[in-house]
């Protein structure tokens, strides 16, 4: 409901109009920063166990000494995710909204991680991983050390924090009551 002093612009203007698909393009902007991490965490596990000793190719799940190697290829592979996303989100610094993108993408990057891990370890129970002993507890192919989930999500949250910090500047008052005024939006 507008204040006293503030009028609503009409539906049917051609500003309310534009106002109306910049919101629309703002909103799928949000969504293209959640799901497309979430698509390249498909990917990423897909490649993390082709390419992870106890996997699809080579190595034993039951070789123990291995075992960090896996843990340290899904790490490198959610780093050079999160350094992709960093640079994608660096790339758009000027365009208002750095906030709201960065948070979008703080929760595809960790919608990513689970999905590549999820992507690693159902492609190991369905195709068969190497190695794998029902007699050797944790051969099965997975992470054995979880904190290696958080590397990327932490890698954007500290990338969102620092872009936010030295580049974002908040709107003016006038752009806040003009968004005010926008029709469809609630302050």
């Amino acid at each position: 409901m507008p204040e006293a002093g503030e009028a609503r612009a009409d539906p049917g203007t051609p500003a309310a109009q534009d106002a109306q698909r910049a919101d629309r393009r703002e909103r799928m902007s949000l969504v293209r920063w959640c799901v497309y991490p979430l698509l390249g965490g498909l990917v990423l596990g897909t490649v993390w166990i082709a390419a992870a000793p106890g996997g699809l190719f080579y190595g034993a799940g039951t070789d123990y000494q291995t075992w960090d190697e896996r843990d340290l290829l899904f790490s490198a592979l959610g780093l050079a995710a999160a350094l992709s996303i960093t640079v994608a989100l660096a790339a758009s610094r000027r365009r208002p909204g750095l906030p709201n993108r960065g948070l979008s993408a703080l929760a595809g990057s960790t919608l990513g991680t689970l999905a590549a891990w999820g992507t690693g370890v159902g492609l190991g129970h369905v195709l068969g991983a190497r190695g794998v002993s029902p007699s050797v507890a944790e051969s099965a192919f997975g992470l054995q050390a979880l904190s290696a989930l958080a590397v990327w999500p932490a890698v954007v949250a500290l990338a969102v924090l620092a872009f936010t910090t030295l580049w974002w500047v908040p709107p003016r008052d006038g752009a806040d009551s003009a968004a005010a005024q926008r029709p469809g939006r609630r302050r």
